[in-house]
């Protein structure tokens, strides 16, 4: 985009609320057929697309001019599934693998509440305009009403808490909880009845189904439910991961399955009933695996989640390292123990979702995308791109993959006349991209600005990290020795100190040449940090970091200087 310097000064602020724009020369994806309409000219009023058309708009004085030749135009997109009340963290599912005695759930919760801020910044960074929560405690509803309109955010849409047969312990002594035991028709009512003065944008349930209690059993209890939402003019969305519950589901009036089925193939009957009674398919291909992946400690270390994760999340994933055999807590012993199983486990389980998913596309089924974001190990914002990754994987095309990302998710909502393509009359909800992702879904990343409600945002100026988190992604990304992402965390003039004042090195080249070696020759690599302290620019850490089979100690005073490190000074024990 070619911007004038006030226009351009103006945008670096989040102060400035665009109420009129015009977007000259664009090139606009239609998510509908999977092809560009070049040269459009658009018209943004109120935070609405009033006009497209190849005619010049006139009268532009008073407002916002944008040149946009040479970019790609989508629409925002959706992650049709996530939870704000889990942080995606180590500790967030006590119910998963029980670490209160590490951090308490109450200040896991507490955390998570002040997390939402930073994560819809990261959504909005990496063009995710609108999510749905679907199911948590009727905090969630705060995050809607409350939290989302005190700055710029994504659309959020939620539910309350989950209808569910099964209520986890871990969770059921909380004084709002997301997940409640419905065992009658009466409580299903009640419940429901509690839930819909905070308007509720749709309803869940967690539909879990085991030999004590088979699908049939509580099958009038969806089916009431599911009469309810409907009779309200609110959508149901059911997890069911199992053949036979998910098609239980899809007959008691699901509107939206939230998961793959993962226990076995997908018939055609079933692809035709999800057809004809036109279900929304939410495949969630990547959480499971990540749930594996965490409690061995060895997260992928994709390159969103290193570039934009919240870095102290994701540092999470690998504090399993900390322990040694003997130290391990026998909660995570198990997944140590028995890691090869495990890793064969979720590769099968994998195979099968995928191949589902392409099963249900291939014949018309509505397909979204959503990522599960929340779940142990499923960053935030971040993990989107790996999902249409996987889906990616799994047989679809680029243009497929968009549809997903954007139309599908809306309609599978109910909200496709507002939100979900390019379209006049819709919000403007829009992506402004560098390169095509027609022709490379990878193009996704090439994010120059978000347009939110018509106010333009340079992706560069969406998230603006504390001290506390570039240091912390550096580290991230030193543990991960992935050396791209630990060289974007310090400036181009980065000078290493011994204390108090013995330069040993200068400037980024000489970094990269310091740890190239290091990252690939030491298969131990680990840096933990003992203790940490922040004040102003300055982030102190006392590191614990192992060599191979040795441990150093040592104190890291780290200097940032506008989002970069730009100075370290190491104070090291000289016996």
């Amino acid at each position: 985009m070619k911007y004038s310097v006030l226009i351009y000064m103006a945008l670096l602020s989040y102060s400035f609320h665009a109420q009129n724009i015009v977007i000259e020369n664009a090139t606009i994806i239609d998510v509908h057929t999977g092809t560009l309409t070049e040269n459009q000219n658009l018209l943004v009023e109120d935070g609405l697309i009033t006009s497209i058309s190849n005619r010049t708009i006139k009268n532009k004085k008073e407002y916002q001019v944008i040149d946009a030749t040479g970019n790609y135009l989508m629409p925002g997109m959706i992650d049709t599934h996530i939870h704000f009340f889990q942080t995606g963290s180590l500790y967030t599912r006590p119910d998963a693998v029980d670490m209160t005695d590490v951090v308490p759930y109450e200040e896991e919760l507490a955390f998570a509440e002040v997390l939402t801020k930073d994560s819809f910044n990261r959504y909005l960074r990496l063009g995710i305009t609108t999510v749905m929560d679907v199911g948590g405690p009727f905090s969630n509803f705060k995050v809607r009403d409350t939290i989302a309109k005190e700055q710029i955010a994504p659309n959020v849409y939620v539910t309350g808490p989950l209808f569910s047969p099964y209520q986890p312990e871990a969770l059921s002594k909380l004084d709002d909880v997301p997940i409640a035991k419905i065992t009658s028709i009466e409580e299903a009512t009640a419940l429901f009845n509690k839930m819909l003065p905070y308007q509720p944008d749709f309803i869940k349930i967690w539909y879990i189904a085991n030999a004590a209690t088979p699908a049939e059993k509580t099958y009038p209890i969806v089916a009431h439910i599911a009469k309810l939402a409907h009779d309200h003019d609110l959508k149901l969305a059911v997890h069911a991961t199992q053949f036979n519950t998910a098609k239980l589901a899809v007959e008691a009036g699901a509107d939206i399955l939230v998961h793959s089925v993962d226990d076995k193939e997908v018939t055609e009957e079933f692809a035709q009933l999800l057809k004809q009674k036109q279900v929304t398919y939410i495949p969630t291909l990547i959480v499971s695996k990540n749930y594996y992946t965490s409690f061995t400690g060895t997260p992928e270390d994709h390159i969103q989640d290193l570039n934009f994760a919240n870095s102290k999340v994701y540092s999470t994933l690998k504090d399993v390292k900390r322990y040694t055999k003997e130290t391990m807590p026998d909660r995570l012993k198990r997944f140590q123990s028995n890691s090869v199983a495990f890793l064969e486990y979720y590769a099968n389980k994998s195979q099968l979702m995928a191949k589902n998913l392409k099963f249900l596309q291939e014949r018309g089924v509505n397909i979204a995308t959503g990522t599960d974001a929340g779940n142990i190990g499923t960053m935030h914002a971040s993990s989107y791109i790996q999902e249409i990754e996987a889906m990616k994987n799994s047989g679809f095309t680029n243009a497929q993959l968009l549809q997903a990302a954007t139309i599908n998710a809306a309609k599978g909502f109910g909200v496709d006349r507002k939100l979900g393509s390019i379209t006049e009359g819709k919000i403007a909800d829009i992506v402004v991209l560098d390169k095509n992702p027609l022709v490379d879904i990878q193009n996704l990343n090439t994010i120059e600005s978000v347009i939110k409600d018509g106010e333009v945002l340079q992706a560069s100026t969406i998230i603006k990290e504390t001290p506390e988190q570039i240091v912390q992604r550096q580290l991230n990304a030193y543990n991960a020795k992935n050396m791209e992402a630990f060289l974007d965390t310090y400036t181009d003039t980065i000078e290493i100190f011994n204390f108090p004042n013995e330069s040993t090195l200068k400037g980024k080249e000489a970094l990269r040449n310091l740890f190239t070696e290091m990252f690939e020759n030491t298969t131990t690599l680990y840096c933990e940090i003992k203790n940490r302290m922040v004040l102003g620019n300055k982030v102190i850490d006392k590191e614990h970091v192992r060599f191979g089979d040795q441990y150093f100690d040592v104190i890291a005073i780290y200097e940032i200087e506008d989002g970069k490190i730009a100075k370290v000074t190491f104070v090291r024990d000289k016996k």
